[in-house]
């Protein structure tokens, strides 16, 4: 019998839907969670903007509804599909990004909780976010 008594690590990655018809930014993301540049958590707060961002960046730009209702690696809610329908219509930008907990600690967090961030500036929904 082999007992393997090295570290196991278990990956996973997940996706969100961000929606805004404004630029991700890290000032809007900071008054949106009731966070600030200054404090003991302000560097991980940081760098979960950066990790959002880039994949907000990189993501998949939603043209229409039926793209986002055949999602390949998670499900959304039908409010969140309405949101998405509203926003299409409305002319924002709707894009799928994913996370993964490979990365980075502010990328693990993200992608092992799962967040909504609903302001007036942008709507974020990572309830898929289960592992």
């Amino acid at each position: 019998m082999k007992i393997k008594m090295d570290f196991v690590s278990n990956s996973s990655s997940t996706s969100f839907i961000y929606i805004s018809d404004q630029e991700f930014t890290k000032e809007n993301f900071l008054e949106a969670i009731g966070a600030s540049n200054e404090g003991p958590l302000s560097e991980l707060f940081a760098a979960m903007f950066d990790e959002l961002n880039s994949s907000i960046e990189r993501g998949e730009r939603i043209e229409d509804i039926d793209q986002a209702s055949s999602s390949r690696d998670f499900d959304l809610t039908p409010e969140v599909l309405e949101r998405v329908a509203s926003a299409l219509k409305d002319g924002k930008s709707v894009i799928r990004g994913g996370l993964s907990s490979d990365g980075e600690l502010a990328e693990s967090i993200l992608c092992v909780e799962m967040f909504e961030i609903d302001t007036d500036k942008m709507f974020i929904n990572a309830y898929p976010s289960y592992w």
